[in-house]
């Protein structure tokens, strides 16, 4: 197991990228003149929340999540998806101000388009139908298979978690996060959806995964355990972050609504 960390190989072109993006993201808001600055705390503050989102980013797709993924363990995919789908993009969004966020509804059509693409529920049935279909396991065996086709997978579920996570946690004054009574409503609905692929995976009599099926004991596991914990991981680890959120919400709720009382 241990040789698995040594042998492992870096993508460059991701580490470019996320480099990049992070020096883009400093010098919109610590440049230009501080047009996008809202003030010396909030920005190193949100810079340090969108660092952070780039961090997750790395570990889940660099080193050292990706190679036993891709190679030797579902479980460690499922931890990956979970990485860059539920944790990463709140960030990301999180390390944005509404000075930033608003620039998408400057322009009369590009404030049409982005309406309804931040539409809560076209965000909700994108990443779950994104979501769903690249769990299929011919889809999935395929992803794993062909390096582009597994690049275009994780981009598809970064964007798609992206529009999820944007009606509960975007500080975006034109098109803002919903009321915390939908927020709620919202997250129960997430839970739910996840309940059939989290199913099929775990309660599945046989490995159907074909592409860990000879990699796994080099981990003290079988196919079949290895693909059972993957399903464990995906449904607890989305569980623990929207029940999270989900109390955090309903408690924000009722101290506003106490406020006016």
């Amino acid at each position: 197991m241990h040789s698995v960390f040594l042998n492992t190989y870096f993508h460059y072109e991701i580490i470019f990228g996320l480099v990049a993006l992070e020096f883009i993201y400093l010098a919109i808001v610590f440049g230009l003149k501080n047009k996008f600055s809202i003030n010396p705390q909030t920005d190193y503050k949100k810079s340090f929340t969108f660092l952070l989102g780039i961090l997750v980013l790395f570990l889940a797709l660099v080193w050292p999540v990706h190679y036993i993924s891709e190679y030797y363990l579902f479980s460690a995919h499922m931890l990956q998806h979970i990485m860059i789908s539920y944790i990463a993009p709140p960030l990301l969004l999180l390390g944005l101000n509404h000075k930033i966020t608003d620039l998408l509804f400057k322009f009369k059509l590009s404030k049409y388009i982005f309406n309804f693409i931040f539409n809560p529920v076209f965000c909700f049935v994108l990443f779950n139908i994104v979501f769903g279909l690249w769990h299929i396991p011919n889809v999935y065996n395929l992803s794993v298979s062909f390096y582009k086709f597994h690049a275009l997978e994780h981009t598809m579920f970064i964007i798609s978690a992206i529009f999820m996570w944007w009606p509960l946690v975007t500080p975006s004054l034109i098109k803002p996060s919903l009321h915390y009574s939908l927020k709620l409503i919202y997250l129960f609905l997430l839970s739910i959806a996840q309940i059939i692929v989290f199913g099929i995976i775990t309660y599945a009599s046989e490995n159907i995964y074909e592409h860990y099926q000879n990699s796994t004991y080099m981990f003290g596991l079988s196919p079949l355990e290895d693909q059972q914990l993957g399903g464990v991981i995906m449904k607890v680890g989305t569980a623990l972050i929207l029940m999270g959120l989900f109390i955090y919400y309903f408690f924000k709720w009722y101290l506003s609504e106490k406020r006016y009382e």
